[in-house]
């Protein structure tokens, strides 16, 4: 079959939508293509793009229209509701018999639609909004949902649809697994993401150095990989402290990254959207095999068995900096403590945790014609 991705949120190499969903229906034996409107070009193959920085939603579109009746899919998987709205509006002026589906793995209206305005006008918009949503909704024949608090809108909505839940495993081919070092003497943090207060930079760094007082014999190595510039000038004054900044990395190299270090920190601000999104990173650092520090989402307690979490995770309040040192003080302390996280982590990656595990869920999904 003829299937396309068409995504109006996600970049055309996007993980989850080109290494995973994309490849496995390639394999099966299927047409793939992918239409992006966040890139001017690409060099994938079957990948169709163009920027949309300026352009009004109407001609965002028209371009999609375009693009598809060009393509004319049997299956068409989309990832907002603009692009919903496109792919229908090119089935009915094609009469096409093709299926629509929506990915739901993002938030709409998300935080970002919201940033600007005063109360008035960011509650219009907010309406306006949750109105395409359930527009989209009532186009689409199939829904995807990432996760369990984005398809409430929609299971109660639509509670006829046929839907099925694809979390954000990661593929533990891509991933190297090193071996689980000593890390009494140095210890290496790692934190990948915007360097905001938002996403908890000034947190991760004032860990470091409160790590760093604490325990004046270990070296604390920081590795941070963003792709927003890393200054350290004047930031910390603790001799047993190193950075490592490496601008964003490609997918495959950032997959071959990780598991070099030894925790992983993510204490992001908690707000409503955050609380109730489950981070795919999480999925990458089991497959890494280390234990992870996050701030404590509700949708990760949501996703987990309440006797898997303590085996490989903290989920901390961000704003306790001391219990998060002590945490890391554990690990360091406690070798076999440390090494049994390591091997918890990655063992439920391995048997649990990992997109072989749901690929066939995933394509009998799109194949099945009801």
């Amino acid at each position: 079959m003829k299937i396309t991705f068409v995504l109006t949120v996600h970049l055309p190499n996007d993980e989850r939508v080109w290494y995973q969903q994309a490849e496995s229906l390639k394999r099966r034996g299927h047409e793939v293509s992918i239409i992006s409107s966040k890139v001017e070009g690409s060099n994938l193959s079957n990948v169709f793009c163009f920027n949309d920085i300026g352009l009004s939603k109407k001609n965002v579109i028209q371009k999609i229209i375009t693009i598809l009746s060009n393509i004319n899919p049997e299956i068409i998987i989309c990832d907002n509701p603009i692009s919903v709205i496109a792919a229908k509006k090119h089935i009915s002026s094609t009469q096409s018999k093709a299926t629509l589906i929506y990915d739901v793995t993002e938030w709409y209206p998300s935080t970002l639609n919201l940033k600007e305005g005063n109360f008035l006008n960011k509650s219009i918009k907010f309406f306006t909004l949750s109105f395409l949503s359930f527009y989209a909704g009532c186009l689409v024949n199939k829904f995807i949902f990432g996760e369990y608090y984005k398809g409430i809108f929609f299971r109660i909505l639509f509670p006829f649809k046929k839907f099925i839940y694809l979390s954000y495993y990661a593929n533990d081919e891509f991933i190297n697994k090193y071996p689980v070092k000593d890390i009494s003497n140095r210890c290496e943090l790692f934190y990948s993401g915007n360097l905001t207060n938002v996403n908890g930079f000034d947190k991760v760094l004032k860990v470091t150095q409160e790590c760093a007082k604490k325990m004046p014999n270990t070296t604390f190595v920081l590795k941070i990989i963003s792709p927003q510039k890393f200054e350290n000038d004047s930031i910390c004054d603790v001799e047993n402290i190193e950075f490592q900044y490496i601008h964003q990395l490609p997918f495959f190299d950032f997959c071959k990254e990780i598991g070099k270090s030894d925790i992983f920190l993510d204490i992001r601000k908690i707000d409503c959207i955050k609380n109730h999104s489950l981070p795919i990173k999480i999925f990458y650092y089991m497959a890494a095999g280390r234990p992870v520090i996050y701030s404590d989402l509700k949708a990760i307690r949501k996703f987990f068995p309440k006797n898997i979490i303590p085996n490989f995770a903290h989920l901390v309040n961000p704003k306790k900096i001391d219990h998060i040192v002590n945490i890391i003080e554990k690990y360091i302390n406690n070798p076999e403590y440390y090494n049994k996280s390591c091997n918890f982590a990655y063992e439920m990656a391995q048997s649990t945790y990992n997109w072989k595990m749901i690929e066939m869920v995933f394509i009998h999904f799109i194949e099945k014609n009801d």
